[in-house]
């Protein structure tokens, strides 16, 4: 059994919440899901998590990273690195934006390893954030949310690469 002081994380700044993506990216299989109202050029981007979102989306079949952004388009004018990765991967990455307005309001961002590990951002333009690696709960609250919105989303088709 852990000790959930081992695996809560609380986050500050933007130094802290690179160690806590690293730290839930790392503890993710297969499937991880992404909620990023705006994808902030800077955040998710480093060269660690580049390299756990590259080995989950290489994982073997089952590999799925899913990406919800209410501006796919403006993530790639301002080369977010995630979006040259889904570019690359695109049978494990995929990026959708949400149609419904009461979803293009949602303002907090989140990140779920889809079993037992989140990150939760109340305010996605704020680094502050909290999370765990072993709460199921609260994830799978997270994940139905998520699901709820993936399914009503539609692909964000603009940033397919040329000749797709």
């Amino acid at each position: 059994m852990t000790d959930k002081a081992d695996t809560a994380l609380t986050v500050e700044d933007r130094a802290g919440l690179e160690v806590a993506h690293v730290r839930l990216l790392a503890q993710a299989r297969y499937r991880v899901a992404m909620y990023l109202p705006r994808m902030e050029p800077g955040v998710l981007d480093s060269d660690a998590i580049l390299a756990e979102l590259r080995r989950i989306a290489t994982s073997g079949r089952p590999a799925q990273i899913r990406i919800l952004t209410h501006d796919a388009e403006q993530a790639h004018r301002e080369g977010h690195r995630v979006i040259a990765l889904a570019q690359r991967l695109p049978t494990a990455v995929s990026i959708r934006t949400p149609v419904d307005e009461t979803h293009l309001g949602y303002a907090s961002a989140f990140i779920c390893d889809t079993t037992s590990g989140f990150l939760f951002r109340p305010v996605a333009s704020r680094y502050e954030a909290r999370g765990d690696l072993d709460a199921p709960g609260e994830t799978s609250r997270l994940m139905a949310y998520f699901d709820e919105v993936w399914e009503r989303a539609e692909p964000a088709w603009q940033i397919r690469p040329l000749g797709i």
